[in-house]
């Protein structure tokens, strides 16, 4: 747990946690040996022995002092600690996400990353604060007073020291017990944060199709899952503190039935003194021991949230080349590539190549493997076999920087960010003028977008482009792609939100920025298939067929056979009946 922290403070303030560490231990044996103080205390005040009182009270302000000012030291050493966890453990998290591939962002981790950013970042760091302390006050200075009763008498030491092992067992049982559940709890909740968002999102779509009832059900069903988990988890943290508090109870009634049997054997008054002084330490022995289970069940709660955490961290992220070597040209070449979703196979040994400046579709059914293919050109993975190269350069060795320069994608699922029209267009070039955004406006079909802001350019859309239509959106998006001025455009279903109009404009917008550029998209528009350079049929993970639109159809296999249901779908008309 402690390198864990150290890992999150890095390499540069991995010694703040050492050094709280060291102060909290120094604080724990100065506040045991400042409780042991007691004894000879009351020894005295029983003997009678006043001449010696003043050294041991000159002794126990002496240590009281120390402890109180080692005890600050580690409570603001503590804060530095969650202080630097805070400011620190988020930009670690973001900078290992910004490196990781594309594909990694699922719904479910990005979810969970959600929560490890917000509650989970905040959990972490009390732990330094406040529970890391406590536990190791709970056990430490127990074990610093049992050495002083030790010293007191042999025989109530031996017992009170029995008691440990029982109580670290209880430790350990309680870990196992509960860290499975804590885990599940940590799911149920990302799980539940992810419905929460989706159903306050989808109220114009659910209510309109007179659904909001059941995603509404599919909320309820998330929230119960999360208490289900939490029920779980508290049944399973209660049987260790149970357990733990009767050890810490029988325990107490043994030492104190020890001390009684003892004292009554004794005639020395020294001696019996000496017995009934130990009295108040050993309530001090057990009143901690009765916490361990307490604190330790608070930190394991904690740990669950760094596992979380950990796993975001320990998530591979796609290697970069120590050089990356620049594209020579705009070719987009796959050598016997195949991939696969963990152990579902999405494209099987699929070969071709884009010539730069030339436009090649990629068709199929459904499921196909098409949206693969965009993805690995993009580098959203690397294949488990095979090669994917830009300009004749493998992309593992291409280097991020030089891919995502190259390439401008257009995916279904565009998003937009919280802001203004402008700063969504803005992220493909932050340095254009509004001459260039007017520009892309009316080549992208978006002037019609702006015309129905309050604010136009400056309007805002909203998170996640809420106040724009689905086509709209995509306009946005589209927009974008062809601000960054890109050598390759990478084109997945871009116009299938647009009315026939503004695909239209849309498409003769990307014919024309296309003429010198490197096109591969992903459509089932008659437009765009026919005009392409060439074809790839896709399907079941295989390119089955490949040539220009005219060829294929001479063959009549499985592309006519596709084309003709693409142009039935043409022909379709609503009538009343």
């Amino acid at each position: 747990m402690i390198h864990r922290l150290a890992r999150y403070l890095g390499p540069e303030h991995a010694h703040l946690i050492y050094r709280q560490l060291r102060w909290v231990i120094a604080s724990c044996i100065l506040h045991g040996i400042t409780l042991a103080f007691t004894i000879p205390i009351l020894r005295t005040l029983l003997s009678g022995d006043h001449a010696a009182l003043g050294r041991w009270l000159a002794g126990f302000a002496v240590s009281a002092t120390a402890s109180w000012l080692v005890e600050y030291r580690a409570t603001v050493k503590g804060f530095d600690v969650g202080g630097g966890i805070l400011g620190l453990l988020r930009y670690r998290l973001g900078d290992h996400v910004a490196a990781l591939p594309l594909g990694w962002f699922t719904p479910e981790h990005t979810s969970t990353l959600g929560s490890t950013l917000s509650k989970g970042v905040m959990d972490i760091l009390a732990l330094p604060v406040r529970q890391l302390a406590a536990l190791i006050r709970s056990i430490l200075v127990p074990l610093v007073l049992i050495v002083a009763l030790t010293v007191a008498d042999r025989r109530i030491g031996a017992v009170a020291l029995a008691a440990v092992p029982a109580v670290l067992l209880v430790f350990w049982w309680a870990g196992r017990l509960g860290r499975r559940a804590d885990a599940a709890v940590n799911r149920a909740t990302a799980a539940a944060s992810e419905r929460m968002v989706e159903f306050a999102q989808a109220q114009p779509v659910l209510r309109s199709f007179g659904q909001a009832g059941s995603a509404a059900e599919q909320f309820d069903r998330s929230l119960r899952e999360q208490a289900r988990a939490e029920r779980r988890q508290l049944w399973l943290v209660l049987p260790p503190l149970i357990v733990n508090g009767v050890i810490a109870r029988l325990v107490l009634l043994v030492l104190l039935a020890l001390v009684i049997a003892i004292a009554a054997g004794v005639t020395e008054p020294v001696a019996l003194a000496t017995l009934l002084a130990t009295l108040p330490v050993i309530n001090q022995v057990v009143a901690p021991l009765g916490d361990v289970a307490a604190n330790a069940t608070v930190v394991r709660i904690v740990t669950a949230q760094m596992d979380a955490a950990d796993a975001v961290l320990d998530a591979p992220p796609l290697p970069e080349p120590a050089v990356p070597v620049p594209p020579r040209d705009a070719t987009i070449e796959f050598d016997h590539v195949t991939f696969a979703y963990d152990t579902v196979p999405a494209l099987r040994d699929v070969s071709f190549t884009v010539p730069q400046g030339t436009r090649t579709a990629i068709v199929g059914p459904s499921g196909s493997g098409k949206t693969t293919i965009a993805r690995l050109a993009t580098r959203f993975f690397d294949p488990q076999h095979g090669e994917v190269r830009l300009g004749g350069v493998p992309l593992t060795e291409l280097g991020a920087e030089n891919l995502h320069h190259a390439i401008a994608p257009v995916f279904q699922d565009s998003y937009l960010f919280s802001g203004t029209l402008a700063d969504n267009v803005r992220l493909a070039r932050p340095d254009a003028t509004a001459a260039d955004l007017d520009d892309i406006a009316a080549l992208s079909g978006l002037t019609d977008v702006i015309a129905a802001l309050p604010d136009g350019w400056e309007g805002q859309v909203g998170e996640g482009g809420a106040r724009l239509s689905g086509g709209e959106r995509q306009r946005v998006a589209i927009a974008r792609a062809l601000l960054k001025d890109a050598p390759v455009l990478l084109l997945d279903e871009a116009t299938v939100s647009l009315d026939a109009e503004n695909e239209q404009a849309v498409t003769a917008a990307l014919r024309a920025i296309a003429r010198d550029r490197t096109v591969l998209v992903i459509a089932h528009r008659l437009t765009t298939i026919t005009r392409a350079d060439q074809i790839l049929f896709v399907e079941e993970g295989r390119i089955v067929e490949h040539g220009t639109h005219d060829e294929l159809l001479a063959l009549d296999r499985r592309y006519a056979a596709h084309w003709r249901a693409l142009s039935a779908t043409k022909t379709w008309r609503l009538i009343e009946r």
